[in-house]
């Protein structure tokens, strides 16, 4: 009888832990991606109604910079299904997510052409955002993003309470927020490439873009809550307020 040492197996192959995704047999469920892609189509169109009820009532809601921002926004919908089942859609959220940057750039250029709305801009904000958030949570459940990466999109849900419940608008982003935002992106994007070699440089990067990027998005709720305090000051004081105007055109001008 063959004793311990005449083991096929090599010892080093048994401490090598396996890919995140092959350790769940569920993960490769087609029924599991459909149904979260579904599931998150479902919720972008309850947001879609309520949103324009609220800002766009009786008027057009479907323009071409909407559709295309919308497009963007729906491939998250591809992006929560590889949450859901990374083994089924890694490659399919690759390519979801790449669409992310040509369609930013079209519907702004749309949007000028047929006229800015608040729905449209509500809706270029939110897009952003919601493919941000599934494109982290599609990176860290297929194994290449570190849980830090998480940590910037979930923080950034915030944001919208804060101005919601100060009413005030969002503050300008200075240019090195920009930078992180763009940092924390190409992060996630590279953990989700098809390649090995672009998911080491993106696991790399990760914890650089996640500290940046958490960093501007608490810049940015300092900045809001800065705002509406000296707004409440201004009521309390029975003088009208002057932050809407007053400081984004600060904002702009220092940007």
């Amino acid at each position: 009888m063959e004793g311990p040492e005449c083991s096929t197996i090599n010892p080093g192959m048994r401490s090598r832990p396996q890919h995140a995704a092959e350790r769940r047999p569920g993960d490769a469920s087609l029924a599991r991606y459909v149904g979260a892609a579904l599931l998150n189509g479902a919720a972008l169109f309850t947001f879609l109604l309520l949103a324009a009820h609220y800002l766009q009532p009786h008027q057009r809601i479907l323009t071409r910079a909407n559709l295309l921002t919308l497009s963007r926004a729906g491939s998250a919908g591809l992006l929560a299904g590889t949450t859901a089942a990374p083994r089924v859609g890694r490659r399919i959220a690759w390519m979801a997510l790449l669409w992310g940057g040509p369609s930013d750039w079209l519907d702004g250029r749309l949007a000028r052409l047929d006229g800015p709305t608040s729905l449209g801009a509500l809706l270029d904000i939110e897009a952003d955002s919601w493919l941000s958030l599934w494109a982290a949570a599609a990176a860290y459940r297929a194994g290449d993003l570190p849980a830090l990466g998480l940590l910037p999109p979930v923080v950034r849900y915030l944001i919208p309470g804060l101005l919601v419940r100060y009413r005030c608008p969002r503050p300008t982003e200075r240019p090195w927020q920009r930078i992180a935002a763009g940092v924390q992106a190409v992060a996630v994007a590279l953990t989700l490439a098809p390649a090995s070699g672009l998911r080491r440089q993106g696991r790399t990067m990760a914890p650089i873009g996640a500290i940046g990027q958490t960093t501007s998005v608490a810049t940015t709720i300092r900045r809001t809550l800065h705002a509406a305090a000296r707004d409440a000051f201004i009521r309390s004081k029975g003088v009208a307020p002057v932050f809407g105007d007053h400081q984004a055109a600060r904002d702009r001008a220092s940007a």
